[in-house]
């Protein structure tokens, strides 16, 4: 078992009693300067060092995440069908659970206005353009290149 994110924690806690350790030595001499510095800086201290455990805390969890991920995508591997594609046919396998996918709609991304036609671009890479009453949509922009004749190369 791997131990991550103790040392950061262990200094994260020095630093917090450091700095209540300030706080309390200040308190005496809280009427001088050096009493309100001592207690501002071993506040501080406190805060940072607290800030510092939580760092240690989240490399830990991190830590064990990446550890477990190796295990996690092998036990994947093995639950995921293993199809054989002849030629780039697709297989029956696979053709089940793409049937019962949920398609998604796309997502209007953009919209440009050219004259009277408005350019309706969408997060699929689709483009349909609308005229007056009338409007054909494109698989991409290249088709909508190609069929309007503009932009060749």
């Amino acid at each position: 078992m791997k131990r991550h994110g103790f040392g950061v924690i262990f200094l994260g806690l020095a630093l917090a009693l450091s700095g209540a350790y300030g706080m309390w030595a200040g308190w005496d001499y809280i009427q001088l300067e050096r009493g309100w510095s001592l207690f501002i800086g071993g506040a501080t201290a406190v805060s940072g060092g607290v800030v510092t455990i939580a760092l240690g805390r989240a490399i830990g969890l991190l830590g064990r995440i990446a550890d477990n991920a190796p295990a996690m995508q092998a036990s994947a591997q093995a639950k995921a069908p293993v199809a054989e594609s002849v030629e780039g046919a697709q297989s029956p396998a696979l053709q089940p659970a793409a049937a019962n996918a949920p398609t998604k709609l796309p997502v209007e991304v953009d919209r440009y206005a050219a004259g009277d036609s408005i350019y309706v671009m969408f997060s699929d890479g689709s483009v349909e353009v609308q005229t007056g009453d009338r409007s054909q949509r494109y698989p991409s922009l290249a088709a909508l290149r190609a069929d309007s004749g503009v932009g060749g190369g």
